[in-house]
């Protein structure tokens, strides 16, 4: 099993510009990988956390394979997302201390002891599940950072994907081939479905890698099955030579992006302390 969070090429487009990026998430809800009691039931075997300063080599990954979770040049906030079951760069973790927050900036410049290499190893047997390495770092957490955190509901930005006024172009499928779709990474990213649901392309809308900075709902109520292709470039390369905006491109099959807000499980941090290195 393996499961990767892959974004630090835009979190250094981010620092090369000197600001930050702002990504996409799917809407899921919060993962509360807990007991009853609100106490994490599994735990690691043996685990290693050293600081990683960020040298320009490598990447930003928090990943399992196998019994083993790793995590690369991460920061807690970042581990804190994995743990709860969060998309990354999702804005539903906050608090906590200054050197806890993502921020590749200031790690640029010099703080660089905030990001760490994670090395925690499940014990012997079948792996666990995804939820188990969750409720597994959620223990490594409390245990090594004193993290402590609490629940709270808040409304954040989305947008919901509506059909626009003279209804969607999409070419529906009514064939029994199976459902095949590709996403290229570009500048511009690439979609081409084939008997796809409209929901592959809300999930790509969303996404870390290609999204539009905000969670995306489907609202269309479209439950077809659809061949399309769509092309778009990121948020801050929009408009030129590397192609429309996803808000463009969408509008060209029919269907339109609409700011608004929706309620979202978030996790405050109360208190975090630096671990030592082991």
């Amino acid at each position: 099993m393996v499961i990767r969070l892959r974004w630090f090429v835009r979190r250094l487009a981010a620092a090369a510009v000197g600001g930050y990026v702002f990504f996409g998430c799917a809407y899921l809800p919060g993962i509360r990988a807990q007991s009853p009691q609100g106490v994490p039931t599994a735990s690691f075997e043996v685990a290693s956390i050293k600081p990683q300063p960020w040298t320009n080599e490598g990447g930003v990954d928090v990943y399992v394979r196998g019994n083993t979770l790793y995590a690369e040049h991460a920061d807690l906030y970042l581990l804190v997302e994995f743990a709860y079951g969060l998309p990354p760069e999702s804005h539903r973790v906050s608090g906590g201390p200054a050197w806890a927050m993502h921020g590749l900036l200031s790690n640029v410049s010099g703080e660089n002891e905030t990001l760490f290499r994670v090395i925690a190893k499940a014990p012997d047997g079948p792996p666990p599940s995804r939820d188990g390495f969750r409720l597994a770092l959620q223990s490594l957490l409390m245990d090594r950072f004193r993290l402590q955190v609490h629940h709270e509901q808040k409304n954040l930005p989305v947008y919901s994907l509506v059909e626009a006024r003279k209804g969607a172009k999409l070419v529906e499928n009514h064939s029994d081939v199976s459902e095949a779709w590709s996403m290229a990474d570009g500048p511009p990213f690439r979609m081409r479905a084939v008997h796809a649901p409209v929901s592959r392309l809300v999930e790509e809308l969303a996404s870390y890698n290609h999204g539009v900075g905000r969670p995306v709902i489907d609202k269309t109520q479209l439950p077809g099955f659809y061949d399309f292709q769509i092309s778009w470039a990121p948020n801050d390369l929009a408009g030129g030579e590397l192609g429309p905006s996803a808000f463009t491109a969408v509008g060209e099959l029919g269907l339109t992006l609409e700011s608004t807000t929706a309620p979202f499980d978030m996790i405050v941090i109360d208190h975090a302390e630096k671990p030592s290195a082991n």
